[in-house]
């Protein structure tokens, strides 16, 4: 029970936890119940137990795997994005506006949904429920599941106890976050030149020796693969329409997935 509450609670769900469980404990139920009535109708008993039990297994784990997904996406815009949250809060603390005001402020003009959304709910708990901006930064950061926005509000809370000159703490905190954010990139770039290498090879000039070697041995008939008679030509075309569109895409993905810094 306690990995479904911090599940709930890192993914950031609109409704209760209550609701969450009961939707946990029903939905899979009735999706069993139904999928098991039908297989009775159509196929018999047999049938009907095994739909009944595939479809409450397929919905308990759409139902976890959903906010598995939200956690990952919040991790993924803390950790990319609050380093240009911080950029604009630093000015706002410079010019002596107190926390609390200036992450409301930070609230109405954050651009990213996932931080915005993060900071409206400590800006209500500041509100209505009166809470110090350090406590509600806290409980803020125990609900985000990304480390670089929890090891920064940690920072924050603790210098706003020592100093009233939170914004020279956060001018040191943002110039590490970009420092290893300028690292990344190096790293990043080094990688895509690295991969963008291996595209070339592979969706490039791999299919081009493929259709010269093809040529070269035509004048002898089929080529045997795998045991098959396969024509040059019809080689060539299954280069051009089946492997070069599937690894290109593939090498798409790959190159999507590694440019968030």
């Amino acid at each position: 029970m306690r990995l479904f509450y911090e599940l709930y609670r890192q993914s950031g769900l609109a409704f209760s936890y209550r609701r969450y469980m009961a939707a946990l404990a029903l939905v899979p139920l009735a999706a069993g119940a139904a999928a098991g009535v039908a297989g009775l109708l159509l196929l018999g008993p047999l049938a009907s137990a095994a739909f009944g039990l595939m479809a409450a297994l397929l919905a308990f784990a759409g139902l976890v795997l959903y906010p598995v997904h939200l956690v990952t996406a919040r991790r993924s815009h803390f950790e990319n994005n609050f380093v240009y949250t911080l950029g604009v809060l630093l000015p706002l603390l410079a010019a002596g506006v107190p926390l609390g005001r200036a992450v409301t402020r930070l609230a109405e003009v954050e651009e990213d949904k996932y931080i915005a959304r993060e900071l409206a709910l400590a800006a209500r708990e500041m509100i209505v429920m009166g809470a110090a901006p350090e406590e509600a930064l806290r409980n803020s950061a125990e609900r985000a599941p990304s480390p670089t926005y929890r090891e920064t509000v940690e920072v924050l809370t603790k210098a706003a106890r020592i100093t009233q000159r939170i914004d020279i703490v956060l001018l040191a905190r943002l110039d590490w976050a970009l420092r290893t954010k300028q690292v990344k990139a190096q790293s990043l770039v080094r990688s895509l030149s690295l991969m963008f290498e291996i595209f070339v090879v592979a969706v490039m000039l791999l299919p081009l020796m493929v259709y010269i070697v093809a040529l070269s041995f035509s004048p002898l008939g089929a080529l045997e693969v795998g045991g098959l008679g396969v024509d040059p030509l019809t080689l060539m075309i299954l280069m051009g329409l089946v492997y070069t569109p599937i690894v290109g895409f593939v090498f798409y993905l790959i190159f999507d997935s590694m440019t968030n810094i």
